[in-house]
C-alpha cells in the first residue's frame, strides 16, 4: 500500500551514473531502449542518442531522483482490504535550504535576478482500519468546525485519535515552509506527476 513519498539523501545518488543511463538506456534502468523520437531526434542532430541534454527538464530530473515512494506491505490481519482511506490534506509548500535554512528559488536565465519560489503541493493522506471508518468519519464531521476554528487540518485529527494515522505521523518531515493559503496558480505538473504517481502506487 502506497503511503506517500519520502526525500532522499543527494549523497546516495550516482548523478553521473543517471546522466550516462540517460544516454545510454539499460545501463541502470533495466529494459530501457531508445524511442522511435529518440531516433527521429537523431536525424536531426538532436537528442541524447547525439549526446544532447537540452531536452531534460532539470528541475523535474533532479526532483525524481531525491524523492522515492512509500511503500508497505502488510500480511494476514492487517491486508490491503483491511485499510479505507479517510481523507487527505493538502499543503502548500516552499522549499528552503535544508543547510542554511534559506527560501530557493530557480531563475529564469540570467537576466532573471528575481527568480522564482520552488514550490509544491504534498498531500498528507490519513488512514484507518475499515471497520473503524464510520467511527472517524463521524467523529470528525463532529469536531470539524471547531478544528477549523483552531487551523488544525486533518492530519492534527488523525494525530489526536488512536485509531487513525497520517503520513505526516510517520514520513520524515523537513523545514520547507507551510503555506497559510493555497498557491494562487496550482502547480499543475506536479499536481500531474502525484497523480501519476498515486495511480501507480495504488495499482500495484
Amino acid at each position: 500500500m502506497g503511503l506517500g513519498l519520502y526525500e532522499k539523501d543527494p549523497d546516495d545518488t550516482d548523478w553521473d551514473l543517471d546522466i550516462i543511463d540517460y544516454l545510454i538506456p539499460g545501463i541502470k534502468s533495466k529494459n530501457a531502449k531508445y524511442s522511435e523520437q529518440d531516433y527521429e531526434l537523431l536525424s536531426e542532430g538532436k537528442g541524447r542518442m547525439a549526446g544532447d541534454l537540452s531536452q531534460i527538464d532539470w528541475e523535474e530530473w533532479t526532483m525524481q531522483r531525491l524523492t522515492g515512494t512509500m511503500k508497505i506491505r502488510y500480511w494476514g490481519g492487517v491486508a490491503r482490504n483491511k485499510f479505507r482511506l479517510v481523507g487527505f490534506d493538502r499543503q502548500d509548500k516552499i522549499r528552503v535550504c535544508k543547510e542554511c535554512g534559506e527560501i530557493l528559488r530557480v531563475y529564469d536565465g540570467p537576466n532573471d535576478s528575481i527568480g522564482s519560489y520552488v514550490r509544491y503541493i504534498q498531500d498528507n493522506y490519513v488512514y484507518c482500519f475499515a471497520h473503524q471508518l464510520s467511527l472517524v468519519n463521524s467523529t470528525y464531521l463532529k469536531y470539524k468546525a471547531k478544528l477549523k476554528d483552531a487551523d488544525l487540518t486533518l492530519s492534527d485529527f488523525a494525530s489526536m485519535i488512536p485509531f487513525a494515522v497520517s503520513t505526516l505521523e510517520f514520513m520524515p518531515q523537513n523545514k520547507d515552509l507551510v503555506m497559510k493559503d493555497p498557491f494562487e496558480e496550482p502547480d499543475e505538473f506536479f499536481l500531474r506527476r502525484q497523480k501519476e504517481d498515486d495511480f501507480e502506487t495504488y495499482s500495484q
